[in-house]
């Protein structure tokens, strides 16, 4: 079984509804293209703004772990403590991947900063596989067509035809 669709158009997921309204003398039809594409569109925009606060906060959380290490905040204090812990999971998998420079008690703590890089590319290349394998091209077409039959006869006809992508 083949199709014999043009090799530059997409095929494109839409759904048509089509409206007719008769009065004495007028009779005029409205068809409407909705494209399915575009509204699964809207739902993947909102699940990459999700992708991306998650990113965000995970950024802002080891930047602030960074600038703790930096100016040898008190570990044993309740927000460096709480900081230390969550962010500990994240920086885990680059600790002893490179050396971390000290003075003291300050640290520039490269690791962090290798995470946030990182995490910033993981997320980027998780949207970016989301949206090639969702995305699908979009259209809208509505088609009036409207037919006026003027007092004198059937020749007195007019029909008016209008088409917007």
């Amino acid at each position: 079984m083949s199709t014999n669709q043009p090799i530059n158009e997409v095929a494109v997921d839409r759904r048509a509804e089509t409206v007719i309204t008769q009065q004495p003398g007028y009779a005029a039809t409205e068809q409407v293209t909705r494209d399915v594409a575009a509204e699964r569109r809207q739902g993947l925009f909102q699940g990459t703004r999700i992708v991306y606060t998650i990113l965000g906060i995970l950024e802002i959380l080891l930047g602030i772990r960074f600038v703790l290490h930096l100016i040898a905040a008190n570990a044993e204090s309740g927000f460096a403590t709480f900081i230390y812990g969550i962010t500990g999971v994240f920086v885990a998998p680059f600790t002893g991947l490179i050396g971390t420079p000290a003075s003291g008690g300050m640290m520039f703590e490269v690791t962090t900063l290798i995470a946030m890089a990182v995490y910033a590319l993981l997320f980027w290349v998780i949207v970016r596989v989301i949206q090639i394998v969702a995305d699908r091209p979009s259209a809208r077409t509505v088609t009036r067509s409207t037919r006026e039959q003027t007092p004198g006869g059937p020749g007195n006809e007019r029909t008016t035809t209008t088409i917007s992508s």
